[in-house]
């Protein structure tokens, strides 16, 4: 596994690896660490990584810009992002991050983010469903909402509209509940993808949106909110 480690200040990419060491040495897992001072320097990088853990405030260039760039280049690594403030976790969502990390870093919450990555490249991140052609084999992080359409319904990814031959209501039935919610009668968002949300719609990342209901907005906070929680701060 390839990680990158975007920090400005020399000790904390030091005291990062030694946490990353340890955890490689538990899993017995194969790590190989670049580092990097600055968001220009990893941007000129040509490695392809598969986790970049990425100072939120730097000089210069900061760790949002950077991640915004990467982004801009198509650059599928998870991004866990290094901060000593929490309120930026609603910023970052825009750039698609995994985690978020508070300093200084904690070893076991940095475990706990690391094993949920690892996790996250099992089989069982993925759905089977039935379209027009064939079967089809998605995984669930790449799904940014569904639409009601008649009996049917679209699945919207980051690359393609699918049909699904099946309503929306059994379409949500094969996902995680605490990941998913049904804001609307003809909408099921996934929060993972969500970058904002007024009481009447909601923004994604790829800059479409999808409708709240009144009677569905309080729940959905609440959800959203559990969600930013449980899957952004690995505060334990």
């Amino acid at each position: 596994m390839k990680i990158a480690i975007c920090d400005d200040k020399a000790t904390m990419r030091r005291d990062l690896k030694k946490h990353l060491e340890d955890y490689a040495i538990k899993r017995r897992l194969d790590l190989v660490y670049d580092d990097y001072s600055n968001g220009s320097d990893l941007l000129a990088s040509p490695i392809e990584y598969d986790v970049i853990f990425m100072d939120y405030q730097m000089d210069g260039l900061d760790g949002l810009e950077t991640s915004r760039k990467l982004r801009d280049k198509n650059i599928k690594a998870v991004i866990i992002f290094l901060t000593s403030f929490p309120h930026i976790v609603f910023d970052a969502f825009e750039v698609n991050t995994y985690r978020f990390l508070l300093k200084p870093i904690d070893a076991e919450k940095l475990a706990s983010a690391m094993d949920d990555y690892l996790k996250s490249l099992d089989d069982s991140q993925y759905i089977v469903i039935k379209t027009d052609d064939d079967n089809r084999r998605i995984n669930i992080d790449d799904i940014i909402y569904a639409e009601a359409s008649d009996k049917y319904c679209y699945i919207r990814t980051a690359d393609e509209n699918i049909l699904y031959k099946n309503t929306l209501s059994e379409f949500e039935k094969l996902l995680p509940q605490d990941s998913f919610f049904r804001s609307h009668r003809t909408y099921l968002v996934g929060f993972k993808h969500i970058v904002s949300h007024t009481a009447a719609n909601i923004l994604f990342d790829n800059k479409e949106r999808a409708l709240i209901s009144k009677l569905k907005y309080t729940p959905f906070k609440k959800a959203f909110l559990d969600y930013v929680k449980r899957y952004n701060f690995s505060k334990g």
